[in-house]
């Protein structure tokens, strides 16, 4: 069973001066090989062509990603479940489906923008695995000071399976920020809370290893 401490800093109404920033990065993607079909992925999914799924260095499992090649302007929204590439200057690893849509396969190689979204997949749900459980410890806070924000979701469960990833790969407490912003509900993940900015950015340093869109936000 998935365990997790989860800290929510209940926040409602409209937050001024703070944009929902996400992360994106500029490169080469390529796309799997036929000897892959069936294979186990990172996070122990079964890899099929046909999914709209993506392999990436270290977003986290079911960050949802738009990938726009850059030479025709198509582009489409794939599910992180796996890790890779590692060759210098690729970003992102497609599943063929997802090559096929944005006409990368004829290319191989081709020069992409990826940008994390809260879209979902057309025609595709995120997935829920079979017997997934989460333990939740829910307590409110005050907070002050600065935090590194990892990234922001309207939907919760996408959030819990993020936080989850994130208890995994790094130390420190992790807070929720419930925003309401145009109307909408915005979760924004938090990591650690430091008294000045100074040293909340030498935390975004270090986090942005596993995390690279990571930014600083005022508690």
């Amino acid at each position: 069973m998935k365990k997790f401490i989860l800290t929510l800093i209940l926040m409602l109404g409209l937050i001024s001066g703070i944009n929902a920033q996400q992360y994106s990065a500029t490169g080469l993607a390529s796309y799997y090989a036929d000897k892959f079909e069936g294979r186990k992925t990172a996070n122990g999914e079964i890899y099929r062509h046909s999914k709209l799924t993506a392999a990436h260095p270290t977003l986290p499992f079911g960050t949802m990603l738009k990938v726009t090649n850059l030479k025709n302007g198509k582009s489409v929204i794939v599910r992180v479940n796996d890790r890779g590439p590692f060759v210098k200057g690729r970003i992102v690893d497609l599943s063929k489906s997802a090559a096929t849509k944005i006409d990368a396969i004829k290319y191989g190689l081709v020069k992409v923008k990826i940008e994390q979204t809260d879209t979902k997949q057309e025609g595709e749900s995120q997935q829920i695995l079979h017997n997934e459980y989460y333990h939740i410890d829910v307590s409110s806070k005050l907070l002050s000071g600065y935090g590194v924000q990892i990234a922001s979701f309207s939907q919760m469960d996408n959030l819990i399976r993020l936080s989850d990833q994130v208890k995994k790969e790094i130390k420190g407490e992790i807070y929720v920020r419930v925003a309401r912003v145009k109307g909408k509900v915005v979760n924004r993940l938090i990591v650690g809370v430091e008294p000045t900015k100074e040293k909340a950015g030498k935390h975004q340093k270090q986090l942005q290893k596993v995390f690279p869109g990571c930014f600083v936000v005022q508690l």
